[in-house]
């Protein structure tokens, strides 16, 4: 046998013979912190499930609906309804009102950690956006 063939076989048999965990991995929250096995928890350690499709979806979206807020200008734009903001983020942390030449004008203010978004509104419509 070529020396190839001989190596190939040795890994072939190397993997057949690993332990294959039949639920993937477990995820196993113990006093000291979070550990990864590929056996189940023991002790006072519980198993946490991977998330299923929906769930993934769900967090996917949740995140979307966070990157949105945190910054209107990468999903919204002037000219856009704030009514769409509104119902996608919320009601906004401050609301100021002015009075123009043109009429009434509002700014929206969303806080997200550190940092704030000001979106200006007219008559129900987004004219400004700052991140």
């Amino acid at each position: 046998m070529s020396r190839a063939w001989v190596v190939c076989l040795g890994c072939a048999l190397w993997v057949a013979g690993s332990p294959a965990p039949a639920d993937g991995y477990f995820k196993c929250e113990t006093s000291q912190g979070v550990e990864y096995a590929d056996a189940p928890c023991t002790g006072d350690a519980k198993r946490r499930d991977f998330p299923n499709q929906d769930e993934r979806e769900q967090r996917r979206a949740e995140q979307q609906r966070f990157a949105a807020c945190f910054r209107p200008s990468r999903t919204f734009e002037p000219g856009n309804k704030a009514s769409d903001l509104a119902e996608l983020c919320g009601t906004p942390r401050r609301v100021r009102r002015l009075t123009t030449v043109r009429g009434a004008e509002e700014r929206w203010e969303y806080r997200q950690g550190h940092g704030a978004a000001f979106v200006w509104v007219e008559d129900g419509i987004i004219t400004a956006i700052r991140d």
